[in-house]
C-alpha cells in the first residue's frame, strides 16, 4: 500500500499554533510549552492529525510523539463529525451537490476534471491502486450487472420484443471445439465458411474434401454443405 509523503511531511504553510524548538544532543526538537501546550491538549482529541500538523506546523511523526508523551485520544464522533462539515463545503464548493440535482458543474470543476484526464487519470485504476478488495468487488458487480442485462435482452429477441440496447447478442453459439476444427478445416483443406450460419462449413470443385475430416465435423455438429462455385 503506498503511502502519501505530503501528508506526513511537515505543512508549508505558516502555523496558527508555532511550536518552540530546542537543542538535544545537538538535534534541533520540538517541545510543547505554556499556551501551545494547552491548545495541543485540548485540540488533539477533536482534530485530525493532518490539520493539527497544519495548525502547529510540524510533521506526523511530531504529533505522534506528543500524543505519546501526554497520553492523549483521539474523540473519533467529534472527528467525523469535522470530517463531514469538511467533505460538505468541499462537495458544494466543487459543485458534487448540484450535478446530483441535474445542474451544470462549475467551469473551474469541469477544467480540473479536464486536467486530471489530460494527466492520464482514471477513477477505476485509482481504485484498484488505493483499495484492491473494493476494486475486485466493483468489478464483480459490473459483471453480473452485464451479463444479466445479456440475458434480458437475448429474451427479447428470442420473443420477438423490441430491444432497448445495442448490445450484440449471439443466439446460436458455436463451441470452442467446433469452431476451432472448422478453422482446421478451412486452412487444411480450403473448406470455406457459410455466411448464414456459424454451424455449416461449404466445399465446391476447389476443396481437398476428405471423408475423415467430414466425419470428424460431423462430430462437432458441424453441416457439411457443397457451396456455390
Amino acid at each position: 500500500m503506498s503511502v502519501n509523503l505530503e501528508k506526513r511531511r511537515k505543512p508549508k504553510v505558516a502555523a496558527k499554533y508555532p511550536v518552540s524548538m530546542c537543542r538535544d544532543n545537538g538535534k534541533p526538537k520540538f517541545f510543547l510549552d505554556g499556551e501551545t501546550k494547552e491548545q495541543f491538549i485540548k485540540l488533539y482529541p477533536k482534530y485530525t492529525n493532518f490539520r493539527i500538523m497544519k495548525l502547529f506546523g510540524i510533521s506526523a511523526s511530531t504529533v505522534d510523539r506528543f500524543r505519546r508523551e501526554l497520553s492523549l485520544h483521539k474523540d473519533m464522533k467529534a472527528i467525523r463529525k469535522e470530517q463531514g462539515k469538511a467533505l460538505k463545503k468541499t462537495c458544494t464548493k466543487n459543485g458534487y451537490y448540484d450535478s446530483l440535482k441535474g445542474k451544470r458543474p462549475s467551469e473551474a470543476c469541469i477544467e480540473a476534471t479536464k486536467r486530471l484526464r489530460a494527466a492520464g487519470f482514471t477513477p477505476i485504476t485509482r481504485l484498484k491502486e488505493t483499495n484492491p478488495r473494493k476494486y475486485r468487488a466493483a468489478m464483480a458487480k459490473k459483471s453480473a450487472a452485464r451479463k444479466e442485462l445479456m440475458r434480458l435482452e437475448a429474451l427479447r429477441e428470442q420473443y420477438g420484443l423490441g430491444r432497448k440496447t445495442k448490445i450484440r447478442i449471439v443466439q446460436n453459439k458455436i463451441k470452442h471445439n467446433a469452431s476451432a476444427y472448422k478453422y482446421y478445416m478451412i486452412k487444411k483443406a480450403n473448406y470455406f465458411a457459410d455466411q448464414e450460419s456459424p454451424f455449416n462449413i461449404c466445399f465446391d470443385s476447389q476443396t481437398q474434401r476428405s471423408a475423415k475430416m467430414e466425419k470428424t465435423a460431423a462430430k462437432h455438429g458441424l453441416h457439411v454443405l457443397q457451396g456455390d462455385e
